[in-house]
């Protein structure tokens, strides 16, 4: 009867070292989400876009609509190799599972290919790791928060054809904000700033000296004025193709370019055009600051152009546009339109 004692002894011990094996190794791992690499689809504008462009990128690979990307589904371990482990969860709406019997300390991971993706955030939800004991007596499960691991930016193109992209190499200048006579927004104080060209009403409320930014003369200004509430995915699809492609066409001419619209927070006068696309990204969830936030006076005041590019008949948006002297715009669907506007009307589909 003696080796039952020993056997139940031995069994006892081995569930004890079973059960702490399996909160050692649930505590020693983290999920890890990166983007490898993007694929361009047909006639993406990353095939397109010049070298210069893509190396001052924000990403080592940028993403667009209906492009695909390589994702790496890892995990990392602290403190020596662990395992088994398993990892599930959502990415852009696509379930992801992979399962390892060993996570050694170099890490472990496994690629997953999405394609034919969707404008905005790429998001990763609802992951979960999954670890237990060698022999299965202990399973345990540790949620992850909810992550963005990429933006799907919006298809562009030359809506005027007036140059090849890979012009922009040769013939993009660089202006400079200076000292001209237009004013087009407003900047932080630095040492040797003119304090004559301090904004006080705008150094009250914001804490902080800020100083007026004037416009090189020449320099073209475009304002870019959305609809803030388009009635449907395609129809914002749409808009931000059309407003990323208007965006390309002015800084391709050396221009800069301003996007906002009534109730969203506006982007400032920019060149840049990957800050302009990651607005577009988002839009139309974009911040928002009260029902008068993007809606920006120089506009009319100053005589840049303004283009409207419209799902709806916003009057906000249309009140804005009608007070610019230099005036045109877009309508994205059959929505009727009342206004003095000279507007091209498109459907959804792009190319257009």
């Amino acid at each position: 009867m003696s080796w039952l004692f020993l056997l139940a002894a031995w069994v006892l011990a081995l569930i004890v070292a079973s059960g702490a094996y399996a909160v050692w190794n649930g505590r020693g791992l983290r999920l890890k989400l990166e983007v490898l690499r993007s694929r361009a689809a047909a006639d993406s504008p990353a095939d397109e876009l010049p070298e210069q462009l893509i190396r001052v990128s924000p990403v080592a690979s940028p993403v667009f609509e209906r492009d695909g990307l390589d994702l790496s589904v890892g995990l990392r371990t602290t403190g020596g190799a662990r395992g088994p482990a398993w990892v599930r969860g959502e990415v852009a709406g696509t379930e992801v599972s992979f399962g390892t019997g060993l996570v050694p300390t170099t890490g472990w991971s496994r690629v997953k290919q999405l394609t034919d993706l969707k404008r905005g955030p790429v998001g990763a939800n609802g992951w979960t790791i999954g670890t237990s004991d060698p022999l299965g007596f202990f399973r345990g499960h540790r949620t992850c928060p909810d992550a963005e691991v990429a933006l799907v930016l919006p298809r562009f193109t030359s809506l005027a054809g007036r140059r090849e992209p890979r012009e922009l190499e040769a013939s993009t200048a660089s202006p400079r904000a200076g000292y001209g006579n237009e004013v087009f927004g407003v900047r932080e104080y630095r040492p040797g700033d003119s304090l004559r060209r301090i904004h006080w009403r705008s150094s009250a409320r914001r804490g902080e000296l800020v100083v007026r930014e004037y416009e090189p003369p020449g320099l073209q200004t475009l304002t870019i004025l959305v609809d803030p509430t388009p009635p449907s995915v395609p129809a914002a699809d749409q808009i931000a193709r059309l407003a990323a492609s208007e965006a390309w066409d002015c800084i391709r001419e050396g221009g800069r370019v301003v996007i906002g619209g009534p109730g969203l927070e506006p982007t400032g006068p920019s060149r840049d055009l990957w800050v302009l696309l990651e607005w577009l990204a988002r839009y139309p969830r974009v911040p928002s600051d009260g029902p008068q936030a993007g809606l920006r006076p120089t506009s009319a005041a100053t005589g840049h152009e303004v283009v409207v590019i419209a799902a709806g008949a916003n009057p906000q948006l249309m009140e804005e546009g009608e007070r610019a002297r230099r005036r045109r715009g877009w309508v994205v669907g059959d929505a009727p339109i009342v206004s003095d506007i000279p507007f091209a009307r498109v459907g959804t589909e792009w190319p257009l």
